[in-house]
Order: C-alpha cells, then sequence, then structure tokens
C-alpha cells in the first residue's frame, strides 16, 4: 500500500492515538513526536501513548513530554497510528486500549511487519520510520520547523547507526542535510545521545566486556549482562544500549550477540548485530523475534546458560 492511501485516511479523521513498540529508542520516539507535530499541523487532534516511558538520553527533545503511560479518560480517538512495530504484540499493554474495530494506519520499515492493519505503509529499503515521517510531511506540502527537524533527524541518525549501517542511502543523507540546514546540530545531536554516559553504565561496559567471547573462527562474538551485574554497577537499563557494538566492532566478527537478564524469571533479551553477510532478522524470527537484516532481537524463556546454548548453536548453523 502506498504513502497516498495513508494520506487519504489521515485526511479523513481528526482524532489520532499515536503508539509504538515497547522498550521504545529514538526511531519509535522521533516518528511519534514527529507524526504528532504533522497531525496537529493538519487541525488534528493528536494523543501519543506508549508502554515504556521514554529514554532519559532523548528527554531532550521537545514534544517528547507529551508521550503518555495512561490513556485519557475523555479521549475517543477515531484512528490508531501504530509506528516502528512489526505487529501488535510489539504495543505492549496499549493493545488494552485498541477497540476491536479500530482503523489501524500501520506505517513501519521493519522486514518483518505483518501488515497488521486496516491501512499499511511498510517500506523496508527505507532506513527507519522516521525517513517515512519526513516523506509524510513532503506529502503534505508541509514545510518542517526546527524541533521537527530535530525528531526527524534523531530518528534517522539512531536507526542508521549515525549513517553507518548499510540501511543508509543517498537519499537518507540528502534528508539529513535538508534537516541540518533547518538548523539541526549534528555534534549536538550525536553528543547528547551517544556520547552521555553515567559512571554507572560505563562501570557497565567494563563488566559486559569481560564476559565476551567469540567462536573459534572469529565470526561470531557474544556476550553477558545479568542482574548482579546491573545490580553492582546500579546502572540503568539504558546502559545496555550500545554495548553490543563493542563486540561488533572487532574485526573478522559477523555477527554480535548481547544476552541480557529481564526482571523476568528465566527470560533473556537476546539482541543482534549483523555486519550485512548474515541476515539477523531470520536469526531473530527464529525465537519469535525480529527487526532489521543487521538489527534484530528476541526475548527467550530459560535460564541463561541454556538459551546462550540454544541461540549459539542457530546462529553458527546459520553462518555456515
Amino acid at each position: 500500500m502506498s504513502i497516498r492511501r495513508v494520506k487519504a485516511a489521515i485526511k479523513k479523521f481528526n482524532k489520532f492515538l499515536i503508539t509504538s513498540h515497547i522498550n521504545s529508542e529514538a526511531d519509535a520516539i522521533g516518528s511519534q513526536v514527529a507524526m504528532a507535530f504533522l497531525l496537529k499541523k493538519l487541525g488534528k487532534v493528536a494523543v501519543m501513548l506508549d508502554d515504556s516511558p521514554v529514554p532519559s538520553l532523548l528527554q531532550f527533545i521537545k514534544g517528547t513530554e507529551e508521550i503518555s503511560k495512561e490513556m485519557p479518560h475523555d479521549f475517543d480517538y477515531q484512528a490508531v497510528i501504530i509506528l516502528d512495530s512489526p505487529d501488535l504484540t510489539r504495543i505492549g499493554r496499549v493493545n488494552e486500549y485498541i477497540k476491536k474495530d479500530a482503523v489501524i494506519i500501520n506505517i513501519d520499515h521493519h522486514i518483518s511487519n505483518i501488515n497488521f492493519g486496516k491501512f499499511n505503509w511498510v517500506e523496508p529499503e527505507l532506513s527507519s520510520t522516521g525517513e517515512m515521517i519526513y516523506d509524510l510531511f513532503k506529502a503534505f506540502k508541509m514545510k518542517i520547523n526546527l524541533d521537527e527537524a530535530i525528531v526527524l533527524y534523531a530518528a534517522i541518525m539512531t536507526d542508521t547507526g549515525s549513517f553507518r549501517y548499510s540501511n543508509t542511502s543517498s537519499k537518507t543523507h540528502r534528508i539529513a542535510a535538508e534537516l541540518i540546514d533547518i538548523g539541526v546540530l549534528p555534534y549536538e545531536m550525536h553528543t547528547k545521545i551517544y556520547e552521555t554516559s553515567s559512571v554507572q553504565d560505563t562501570n557497565l561496559l567494563g563488566e559486559a566486556l569481560q564476559t565476551m567471547k567469540l567462536t573459534e573462527d572469529g565470526k561470531i562474538a557474544w556476550l553477558w549482562v545479568t542482574k548482579e551485574m546491573l545490580k553492582k554497577t546500579k546502572a540503568s537499563l539504558e546502559g545496555t544500549e550500545g554495548i553490543i557494538n563493542f563486540a561488533r566492532s572487532i574485526d573478522g566478527v559477523e555477527i554480535a550477540i548481547l544476552f541480557r537478564e529481564t526482571g523476568t524469571e528465566d527470560r533473556v533479551k537476546v539482541s543482534f548485530r549483523s555486519k550485512g553477510k548474515v541476515d539477523v532478522n531470520k536469526l531473530a524470527a527464529a525465537f519469535n523475534g525480529g527487526g532489521h537484516p543487521s538489527a534484530s532481537g528476541c526475548t527467550v524463556l530459560g535460564k541463561m546458560e541454556d538459551v546462550e546454548k540454544k541461540v549459539l548453536d542457530r546462529t553458527k548453523e546459520m553462518a555456515k
């Protein structure tokens, strides 16, 4: 389905609920805020509702303070816009507020998206959902102001790994250039999102790096973050973001894996990163997860050691 049908749906309705996936990151947050900005410019009413809180590193961005964890009692929406989420299970408890007959507008760039909406606009070849919302601004012929440029840039920058990943295109760079011309400061954005770490989170990184192992051929690297490590370092869950990239950056490594114990007993969150030769979206899908060919994740039931063995066995098979 094209952007044109989504544009027509947005024109048709006036009151929108906007949401995204659990454990939201900058593309999810940025695309939601940008969408809310766009809808308000169009004279619509928009409420943003998420299962997870806005990460502290993103709270400097204007508009994130309007993302709620509770549904306003008097808000009767006409359509739901779900962003950057491959299926309805990924929006967590926001599902409780989705009416059975709700008109769902699904906008996403995940190749694993199952087209769950009445209106589905899925573009796996694009860098980010933020890039898609940029396209919506252009489709509506709406001029982008600085606040909007900042949230769009945050979404695009982070989902391309600061324009390093294979999903970065010449179009992505042209969009970034336009947003910079509007007034976005790349150095400031990168510093606030990537280079604002606490001592506790840095100590956690040190603990995690000590657990790192590699296969004999050096193509797969993996590491752990346990609940005990989080307790010892007093680090935040946000502090685990980016740890996997240290394993991915090792020369010769094709697949990096981070195993992280969750607050729930016998449940391990697994993140995958690839340099491009192996599609880790397929790897995550084998464990009911998903994402992108170069970055994906899943949650696996079991103790850390058992999950590690199970995931590594499957990874080695796919890496042959």
